[in-house]
């Protein structure tokens, strides 16, 4: 591995602060994108595809370190080589005082992974990274050329922190919801390191067609699917308390920013379960709050409160092991508000041209709770369930539900 001594730095950005805190043995905090061909990846190009992308993305030849009262990124040129994957998805990157990469490329078969600890950058950025390279990868193996209309994002632009370029101190209208104790999963849990992981795969074309149907978004859907799944097998006693989702909003839909890093905020869509409750009701329900919580006003709302803390005198200026103690605490009580996690990362666009190759796109993260990710690449909608839990119920229960709906086969 060389290393050079660029020791260019630079400061998290707002989201990115939490992760370094809340990684450990129980969530590595990393998640993994990866593009699926029809054909078994070559090393030799990939490694090629990777060393013509990186270039062009700066930000990621970074490593993690410790300042006194912040963490920092600081450049290094350190090359990084693909390798053949044979650990554990999402397995743990960024390692206490160690000065590597934030990020790996691995391949298996005709799978081509990207994964990266989640202060680096957010999902929207790992996909366009991974996107590039499967581009390059496809163009060089099969010596296609495929117009693009992209243009090239300046290392200004890329390490933006679009948080503080769009923090507005003005007064806010009040919060919708207010976060309250949810309902928490219990049961047998899997080995700190391993985490269950089931992958599901569906025509975009059906799901959007039954969604439409429901007169709701995708999204909207899946969300009501999930909490229909965890009430199916909850206690009256348990049902005291609100199921909630917590789900990410990329920033990026409500200002402008070609940011590589960072920006995304989140809403919280909880749901009351009955003993009559119906799945149209908590459609319904849902589709409600998703308009409530996606307006304008609201998303500014939560993204200038988490700059406000960030901001704060008294935080700003404290040492960072007595930082990292009281962000312990606030990570701790706001998971205690959330029963699971929904993160949609929508449309992969790649051109035509390479559709011929191309079997799907992916998303996997770790977590310490239970987790759909998705996304989706011309016609195919793929999303996985990551669990910590050893009882599939809430999984099954998903996948019978997509069945008896005739979006799953």
């Amino acid at each position: 591995m060389k290393t050079g001594k660029s020791k260019k730095r630079r400061k998290l950005d707002n989201i990115a602060l939490a992760f370094p805190v809340a990684a450990g043995k129980k969530d590595s905090r990393v998640f993994r994108v990866y593009c699926e061909l029809k054909e078994p990846v070559d090393p030799l190009l990939l490694q090629n595809a990777l060393e013509n992308v990186r270039r062009h993305y700066p930000m990621f030849q970074s490593v993690l370190k410790r300042g006194n009262f912040w963490f920092y990124f600081e450049k290094r040129d350190i090359k990084p080589f693909i390798r053949r994957d044979r650990k554990t998805p999402c397995s743990p990157l960024y390692r206490k005082d160690q000065e590597t990469l934030l990020y790996e490329m691995s391949y298996d078969g005709n799978r081509i992974n990207f994964e990266v600890f989640h202060a680096l950058t957010d999902g929207t950025g790992a996909i366009r990274f991974l996107s590039e390279i499967v581009s390059a990868y496809l163009d060089k193996k099969y010596s296609l050329t495929a117009s693009s209309s992209a243009e090239p994002v300046s290392e200004a632009a890329q390490e933006e922190d679009s948080f503080s370029r769009n923090y507005s101190p003005k007064n806010w209208p009040k919060q919708v919801r207010k976060s309250g104790l949810a309902y928490q999963i219990r049961g047998k849990r899997v080995r700190q390191s391993d985490m269950g992981i089931t992958e599901c795969t569906l025509s975009v074309r059906k799901i959007l067609e039954k969604a439409r149907d429901r007169g709701v978004s995708i999204t909207v859907y899946m969300t009501s699917v999930l909490l229909w799944a965890i009430a199916d097998d909850m206690t009256e006693k348990q049902k005291k308390r609100p199921v909630v989702i917590m789900i990410p909003v990329n920033l990026r839909n409500y200002y402008r920013s070609e940011s590589m890093g960072n920006f995304f905020g989140w809403m919280e869509i909880e749901y009351r379960f009955r003993e009559d409750t119906t799945f149209e009701e908590v459609l319904a329900h849902v589709k409600l709050r998703f308009k409530e919580e996606l307006d304008r006003e609201q998303v500014a709302l939560r993204m200038n409160r988490l700059v406000n803390i960030e901001k704060n005198p008294a935080l700003k200026y404290m040492p960072l092991g007595l930082k990292n103690f009281f962000l312990k605490i606030g990570i701790w009580a706001g998971s205690r508000n959330v029963t699971a996690v929904l993160s949609n990362l929508g449309a992969v666009i790649m051109p035509e041209i390479y559709e011929p190759y191309i079997d799907r796109f992916g998303v996997i993260t770790s977590t310490d709770k239970i987790q759909i990710c998705a996304c989706s690449c011309y016609d195919i909608f793929h999303f996985s369930i990551t669990s910590k839990f050893a009882d599939t119920g809430i999984q099954d229960r998903i996948l019978e539900f997509l069945r008896q709906e005739g979006i799953l086969t």
